[in-house]
């Protein structure tokens, strides 16, 4: 596992690196880096993530602190209430990325994730895990602003030390009207063996699921107002993994 000071100090590193870049452009009058830092302060009817509840349908408040370098690299920060009972009510997770611009309408993003829940209770097996992707974002393709999504995770570890975990995912957004956009998610999600499966979602008849969801979103100014329905077959009997339908606002700064 990546050593989380490490991750802080290159997160604290970047953060203050634009204050130092001003700076030295003041006093040289030249510099070619430049940062952009960004956040956004979210208020959620419920926490859903990957096909289950994070929050027991409960509504969840979550903030994000983000620093991009024209270079692509960036480094974010994630906060949320959670409720999953672990002894710990905060999730708060770290990311380091890097975005490659191929051509005008193709991306590239590669990013390491480091999920944490401080004061977790430390009789139950690490929750606390990692995880790896590769993504590939292309637009232009029905509309010249419309995006699609393709993106693979790979978690050497997952929750509760059970194994290795894959997601496949797929997403299309596209822009119906002015500020308006219509957007859908498919995924599979592949776990280490039936055992594993068992842990996290309280069945062994199977060691995979489906999750999707299907939404709208509109853009005004500086908030976004999004509303989405999202449903799994990860476990019909798991209260924490029944359909819902999801209600957010976000500011941007």
């Amino acid at each position: 596992m990546i050593n989380k000071k490490w991750i802080l100090a290159v997160i604290a590193s970047m953060l203050i690196s634009p204050v130092n870049a001003k700076s030295t452009d003041h006093d040289q009058g030249e510099n070619n880096d430049s940062f952009l830092v960004s956040g956004s302060l979210a208020f959620l009817t419920e926490y859903y993530w990957r096909g289950t509840t994070q929050t027991k349908g409960k509504p969840a408040v979550q903030g994000i602190l983000r620093l991009d370098h024209d270079s692509g690299f960036y480094t974010q920060l994630f906060a949320s209430n959670i409720q999953l009972d672990i002894g710990s009510s905060l999730e708060l997770d770290y990311y380091i990325g890097y975005n490659y611009q191929i051509n005008n309408d193709l991306k590239l993003n590669l990013q390491y994730l480091d999920v944490n829940y401080p004061d977790e209770d430390k009789t139950l097996p690490r929750v606390d895990f990692e995880e790896y992707s590769i993504g590939l974002m292309t637009s232009n393709l029905l509309n010249a602003k419309d995006e699609l999504n393709l993106s693979f995770y790979y978690t050497p570890d997952y929750t509760f030390e059970t194994g290795k975990m894959l997601r496949y995912e797929a997403g299309y957004r596209y822009p119906v009207a002015d500020q308006w956009n219509i957007y859908t998610q498919v995924a599979y999600n592949q776990f280490a063996n039936e055992n594993a499966y068992a842990v996290l979602w309280g069945t062994d008849e199977k060691n995979h699921f489906y999750d999707y969801k299907i939404g709208l979103d509109f853009n005004y100014q500086d908030f976004i107002f999004d509303l989405y329905y999202a449903n799994a077959n990860v476990n019909k009997d798991l209260p924490s993994a029944d359909k819902t339908v999801v209600f957010s606002l976000t500011k941007l700064f």
